[in-house]
């Protein structure tokens, strides 16, 4: 035990770039091994802590700790034989070890939370520099330990340092990792409450969702086939395209009680598929009757899992994913999600957030939130390299939904005429935004008065810079047309 308290502390020493004092040299594997458990553990209340509870422990955050540690022990060898000292390898593994699970814990971890905090006060120029000192820390440590083994050589502690760098630190900038503590669940549970369906259904705009009625499906068997169906959709990713910037898509068709957002999803698969060349990058989830048994159900899980394993395919410095989310919104902001009689929970604002969460991060975002009240998930999403579109402001209603409607107000102007006439997100909302205010000015109330749901915008001058050269790069396609695969009822 004294032994791993010292070691610690020579971490400790090193992780803040001041030389160690050597008590791990002489130590054996099994000082090594009890590091291991130490960053194990470590690592464990640090995931814990980032995570929103319930929690979900994740067997393959074990892996990844353990390929750190591997790494870690193959470039204490390697520091060794740079330093002409073989025999004291595990030692050196031992010391890095140590400073790693220390820059873990006093560097890394507030640099990131740090830099986060940053990003979301629209300082993305400051968080992009934090997040750049993180990452390189760990080199400014090699290089101490590497100094403090070879005093007098310089130039073979700066070659060593870059080379142990590349192998236990910039490793990790292509390789996959998974932290060991996920949030299992969504934050936010709660049900759509009776007052909010009711304050929706009272807008006379706005058409009344169907009644829910109960789906000639067996609910157990439904559930159990989520897991398959959603690997499946998942396998189904492409890799990325090499030379260019990616777009890759989510499409979450959240309530399964009427046709049109199931209509609105299939179409955003075709529109970006064919015209924004993002075939096989888009994973569609749905809650409907007619596909509980052939697609990945609309739920908080499936999308984070869909956008973890995003994250895995993509580079998720340059890539680009769009979150397309159409359903029937509440005056609390929530998102229904919805088919009866499975257990769904509801998507807030917050919920949407932490599927984001993802290891490595993604960085360029673009979300479209269709849903009544939407413009409340703004403030939950925005940041420096983040897009974000709504279909009505916070406190209003938006259109076109119900049985008897195929897409969306904001769908049909969105996805069917204005990504057909543009691929540059910001302009296509400018001209949905202007067809939605026509369509809902030449249908007023009865006393002929009008409520527009006034779409909302959340962009900075950073993704747009992003969202314009890739428009730019995207070859000429044709227009997509709009044929919905479930017709409306029929009156």
């Amino acid at each position: 035990m004294n032994d791993l308290l010292r070691s610690l502390l020579d971490g400790l020493r090193a992780a803040l770039l001041r030389a160690p004092r050597g008590h791990a040299l002489q130590a054996g594997a099994g000082l090594f091994v009890a590091l291991v458990l130490t960053y194990l553990a470590s690592s464990l209340v640090i995931d814990a802590l980032d995570a929103a509870r319930p929690w979900r422990f994740e067997a393959d955050g074990v892996v990844t700790v353990l390929g750190d540690c591997l790494l870690t022990y193959i470039a204490g060898w390697l520091l060794a034989r740079f330093a002409q000292r073989r025999a004291l390898a595990t030692g050196i593994a031992s010391t890095l070890l140590a400073a790693t699970v220390a820059a873990a814990a006093l560097v890394h971890w507030p640099l990131r939370h740090l830099a986060g905090l940053l990003q979301a006060h629209d300082h993305g120029l400051l968080a992009l520099l934090l997040a750049l000192v993180g990452q390189f820390w760990w080199f400014f440590v090699l290089l101490v330990i590497a100094h403090w083994l070879m005093p007098q050589r310089f130039g073979r502690s700066l070659l060593a340092s870059l080379v142990c760098f590349a192998v236990s630190g910039a490793a990790w900038w292509w390789l996959p990792s998974t932290a060991l503590v996920d949030t299992a669940l969504p934050a936010h549970r709660a049900e759509l409450s009776d007052a909010a369906t009711a304050a929706d259904d009272a807008d006379p705009q706005e058409p009344e969702p169907a009644a829910p009625v109960r789906a000639d499906f067996d609910a157990e068997q439904a559930i159990y086939a989520q897991g398959p169906l959603l690997d499946a959709e998942l396998a189904r990713l492409a890799p990325r395209t090499p030379g260019r910037t990616n777009l890759y898509v989510v499409a979450f068709a959240g309530d399964g009680s009427e046709d049109v957002f199931r209509n609105e999803v299939d179409y955003a698969r075709r529109l970006f598929e064919q015209r924004f060349d993002a075939a096989g990058h888009v994973v569609v989830l749905v809650n409907n009757p007619a596909t509980v048994t052939t697609q990945p159900l609309a739920s908080w899980t499936s999308l984070h899992r869909a956008l973890q394993a995003i994250a895995r395919v993509m580079d998720p410095a340059q890539d680009i994913v769009l979150v397309y989310l159409t359903s029937h919104g509440a005056p609390e902001h929530e998102l229904l999600v919805d088919l009866d009689p499975l257990p769904l929970a509801q998507l807030a604002p917050a919920d949407l957030s932490d599927a984001f969460k993802t290891t490595p991060a993604m960085r360029w975002k673009v979300v479209i939130v269709n849903a009544c009240y939407s413009g409340g998930f703004i403030d939950a999403l925005r940041d420096d390299s983040t897009l974000v579109m709504t279909s009505a402001r916070s406190d209003r209603t938006s259109f076109g939904c119900g049985a008897d409607a195929d897409i969306t107000y904001f769908g049909k102007a969105l996805l069917v005429e204005a990504f057909n006439h543009t691929t540059l997100p910001s302009a296509a909302f400018e001209l949905a935004r202007a067809s939605v205010e026509a369509r809902e000015n030449a249908e007023p109330d009865a006393d002929g008065t009008v409520e527009h749901s006034e779409p909302q915008i959340a962009t900075t001058p950073s993704i747009e810079a992003k969202l314009a050269r890739w428009s730019a790069a995207l070859p000429a396609r044709p227009a997509v047309p709009f044929t919905p695969i479930a017709a409306p009822a029929a009156d």
